[in-house]
């Protein structure tokens, strides 16, 4: 079946209202549920076969965390779809003023290849919970996991309701062709700028999930083991090939040293039994991305680690002493380099921070208030931690999305049901009273009365 057949099917589907009950949804959600739990092995084996990332590495960052938001929405669904009452102006009493959750309709997911189970459906528990069909379009870049979601969903779902169309760059240039109702794409800026610019023709409304050099500052009253610890937790990750990963540390001069030691210590620690690609490390997820990371080690100064092997695709976690204008500091990392820059006073931070694009994340490590909320007010991200790292992607109840190059809209959560619904406005009126003062002809008495009555 082509993709415009395969779209006109799901329109359909969504004219007939099947999507839009709330038990229609609670059921969706429970099948995709069954989906993720019963095969949750066959999908981590997938992505382990794509780049290698350890079992326990990816159940607890592609499928509890799936299952954990299922869950959410399951409880806190019949509220979120609940009509709301809100008050109106003296001049349209008496009547009723409610504003209505619906569904958007066909939506188009693409997801990305560092976390390919996740960053596919969890965007697509927010679609089901807000009543829509869904076509989902998995990276090609995770090709195991791909055409497992591909068989998972043909079994699980019909087609009509959600549909997975697999492909490289043709198939995707032509799913963005179509009339879609939302797209939510999670991946580069460089795409996202063609996924918003193909959706433009269509006046299609976009999320875009994308990245950016997410800044690890480390102030001079941090504490420094702990800071090392929980940056190069977030760092060595999926081998640095998160989104929101720390891209870089920004920290005291006078805690320079004291951090590379700390550093050192921490990725001892972690892999003090050697790095083994499958069980406690993973690889990185091609060649060309490799050899990418390759040119940039090489024009680097390596403080510590380095090494790598090709055959493997292993890149060892790498302590680099960089400069602003460093080639490192051009573009997000997405490997497991981190760049160490320093600073004298704490009103460079904001200053240098601001002359790049917004990040997706930034990290704070202090103990005051104070140099916590400065940086807060001061420097634009789409979200982040105080003392740690990633942490806030697990809570449902705040909104993960990015600000200007790293992103726009958010979701998880009620986050995720706000993204795929529409709110309808309607006013309510009761046929009586109705007085004949509102209709023509006017004149000058009714345009006194007009503000005798309402005018301030």
């Amino acid at each position: 079946m082509s993709i415009e057949s395969i779209v006109s099917q799901q329109k359909a589907a969504f004219r007939d209202g099947r999507t839009r009950s709330i038990k229609a949804r609670k059921s969706m959600l429970k099948q995709l549920r069954k989906l993720i739990s019963t095969h949750e092995k066959e999908l981590c084996d997938a992505i382990k076969q794509d780049f290698g990332k350890p079992y326990i590495e990816s159940y607890v960052t592609e499928i509890y965390t799936l299952l954990d938001e299922i869950d959410y929405h399951l409880k806190n669904l019949y509220g979120w779809m609940k009509p709301e009452s809100v008050g109106g102006p003296i001049v349209t009493f008496p009547s009723k003023n409610v504003i209505y959750k619906q569904p958007k309709g066909t939506v188009l997911i693409i997801g990305a290849w560092n976390y390919p189970v996740n960053l596919t459906l969890m965007p697509l528990i927010g679609a089901i919970s807000a009543g829509n069909t869904a076509i989902l379009k998995p990276s090609e870049l995770a090709p195991a996991t791909s055409t497992k979601l591909k068989e998972l969903f043909e079994r699980y779902f019909k087609p009509d309701v959600i549909s997975v169309i697999e492909g490289g760059v043709d198939v995707t240039t032509e799913l963005l062709s179509q009339s879609f109702d939302h797209i939510f794409f999670t991946g580069s800026t460089r795409v996202g700028k063609i996924v918003m610019k193909a959706a433009a023709e269509n006046l299609t409304p976009v999320t875009l999930e994308l990245g950016g050099k997410s800044p690890a500052i480390v102030f001079e009253d941090a504490n420094i083991d702990v800071a090392a610890n929980r940056i190069w937790w977030g760092k060595t990750i999926n081998g640095g090939q998160t989104c929101v990963a720390p891209d870089f540390v920004l920290i005291h001069s006078s805690k320079k040293e004291a951090f590379i030691e700390a550093s050192k210590k921490a990725i001892s620690s972690f892999f003090k039994n050697d790095y083994r690609i499958g069980e406690n490390y993973t690889a990185i997820i091609n060649h060309v991305h490799f050899d990418r990371l390759i040119d940039l080690l090489k024009q680097s100064n390596v403080i510590f680690g380095g090494d790598t092997n090709r055959d493997t695709r292993f890149i060892e976690p790498t302590i680099i002493d960089a400069e602003w204008d460093d080639e490192i500091m051009k573009d997000e990392i997405f490997g497991p380099l981190l760049p160490v820059i320093t600073y004298d006073d704490d009103k460079e931070i904001p200053l240098q921070l601001n002359k790049k694009p917004a990040p997706l994340a930034l990290y704070i490590f202090t103990e005051s208030k104070e140099k916590q909320e400065f940086i807060i007010q001061h420097v634009p991200f789409g979200g982040g931690c105080v003392n740690d790292t990633i942490s806030h992607l697990g809570n449902p109840n705040l909104p993960f999305g990015g600000v200007g190059f790293s992103g726009m809209g958010s979701y998880h959560g009620k986050y995720s049901f706000d993204t795929f619904s529409r709110e309808q406005g309607v006013l309510k009126k009761p046929s009586w009273p109705d007085p004949d003062v509102r209709y023509p002809p006017y004149n000058d008495l009714t345009l006194s009365v007009f503000k005798r009555l309402f005018s301030k």
